[in-house]
């Protein structure tokens, strides 16, 4: 009788199983079938975005065609969130859990090109040179699949799309979290151009940045250079580069110049340092940050010039989360890896010839669960991913073409890019909705969040500018903004 019921009771685990399998087969079926049909459009997409590159907070052609895209599959759209000009917060379904898929679409100044192998600038203010035009539709098309395929299944949960401007200077996103758009969200997924395809589970560095301003008197450049706010600023520059190698040769700290002068015959009155302090660690980041601040203080007071601190943001690196990539990279693993076409190898090798003349051609074509090492970049949801679980895919660019460059947004412009990021959209609809259906994994990923965070006084999220971006962005960008 013993024997019996024991082999009863494994008959019904296994006949449960079977059934959850089933049942779980049929939701990926299904997410895929909703899918497919969308893919025409998301490539449209693609295509749309790369042509109207626009800078962040001011990327309302963008913003506007994926809003209008949710809105015709059903999304509840707010624009405007947070009064951010090109924020927006889509949501749809019901109950809980709550799935977040993460759209960026801004563009860099400086990087325009077409879509040809060689360096030809458009005119334009800006390129695709980090793929952004890819990332806001591919997430876009992953959550409309996913919740068309929970909608069909009745599935409890809801599926938010956050529009997120400004990426590039680590803002966006910062501010939409200290501004209370992430409230309310379990979970968050999202995918980016890289060097390898896969689901990502190790840290990226933190980051902090901001503008200095040196104001001084202009005059004859052959007389007197008596209070030359560019005397301020290269002293400055100077003098961090002198104490680099003994205070923190251990940090990345980069500026650029964006105010210096007009010609030389003018003494120049105002100068712009713009600055970006960079190491895993945020508490080392802010604090050779806070140093190189005051090392700019003290150049204006040794030149006799005003000085003025504009901070922008600051967002802790990637906290990784194994349950969310592993989720990741199965879903990554029934899509199989991207099937470039052979025209689109002929370009993407012609590209890295010409950034590389005498590299090779090296592009990753495999998936694989990506857990170790440090990505030498920050990303403006970091912040977030210390206080929501974030679970993110990588898509493969050739390694030989450089991101933030004139040949990443050639290549963003190209069918080529098209593969990674259409593997990627498809991988995260069908785990979107694998996790609407297993509210237990959403609540592992939340678990390990905190195990983590291990009790760590986070803080508010740091970011600033606030009335510079919500009222004039393009002051920002013309190096005109006051705060």
């Amino acid at each position: 009788m013993a024997f019996d019921s024991a082999r009863e009771m494994n008959h019904n685990h296994l006949k449960t199983v079977n059934s959850l399998q089933k049942t779980e087969m049929k939701l990926v079926e299904a997410t895929r079938r909703h899918w497919e049909p969308l893919r025409a459009n998301i490539v449209s997409k693609f295509n749309n975005l790369w042509s109207v590159p626009e800078l962040g907070n001011m990327e309302f052609t963008a913003s506007g065609a994926l809003c209008d895209w949710l809105e015709q599959h059903g999304f509840a759209v707010q624009r405007r969130v947070c009064g951010l000009p090109t924020a927006f917060r889509a949501e749809a379904g019901e109950g809980g859990p709550v799935i977040a898929l993460l759209a960026e679409y801004d563009a860099l100044p400086g990087t325009d090109n077409a879509a040809v192998a060689h360096r030809s600038p458009t005119g334009k203010a800006a390129g695709h040179a980090c793929g952004h035009n890819l990332i806001g539709p591919a997430n876009c098309g992953a959550a409309i699949a996913a919740a068309l395929a929970a909608r069909e299944a009745g599935l409890a949960g809801r599926i938010v799309v956050l529009g997120t401007p400004s990426e590039e200077i680590v803002w966006g996103k910062v501010a939409m979290l200290g501004l209370g758009a992430f409230e309310g969200i379990d979970a968050i997924l999202t995918s980016h151009g890289d060097y390898q395809n896969g689901a990502i589970s190790r840290p990226c560095q933190s980051v902090m940045n901001g503008e200095i301003i040196f104001l001084g008197e202009s005059g004859h450049g052959g007389g007197t250079r008596r209070r030359n706010a560019l005397d301020a600023a290269e002293l400055a520059v100077q003098s961090l580069e002198r104490l680099r190698a003994h205070h923190f040769p251990d940090v990345s700290l980069e500026h650029v110049l964006r105010v210096a002068g007009h010609i030389p015959n003018v003494t120049p009155d105002e100068a712009r340092l713009w600055f970006t302090a960079r190491h895993a660690d945020f508490e080392r980041t802010k604090a050779v940050f806070d140093f190189a601040v005051g090392v700019a203080e003290q150049a204006a007071e040794m030149t006799g010039v005003a000085f003025r601190h504009q901070f922008i943001s600051g967002t802790r690196g990637y906290l990784p989360n194994d349950t969310l990539a592993r989720a990741l990279h199965s879903a990554l693993e029934l899509v199989g890896p991207p099937r470039w076409t052979e025209e689109g190898r002929v370009f993407m090798q012609a590209l890295a010839k010409a950034c590389r003349p005498d590299g090779g051609f090296t592009l990753d074509e495999g998936i694989k669960l990506h857990t170790q090492g440090l990505d030498p970049y920050g990303q403006d949801d970091g912040e977030a991913s210390w206080r929501i679980p974030l679970g993110r895919v990588n898509w493969a660019f050739p390694e030989e073409v450089p991101l933030h460059n004139w040949a990443l947004t050639a290549l963003s412009g190209h069918a080529a890019s098209h593969p990674g990021p259409l593997m990627a959209s498809e991988a995260l609809a069908i785990a979107t909705v694998r996790l609407l259906a297993d509210p237990l994994a959403v609540e592992t990923a939340k678990a390990e969040l905190a195990g983590r965070v291990n009790g760590k006084v986070l803080g508010e999220p740091a970011f600033a500018a606030l009335k510079t971006m919500r009222h004039r962005p393009e002051s920002f960008w013309n190096a005109s903004w006051v705060e």
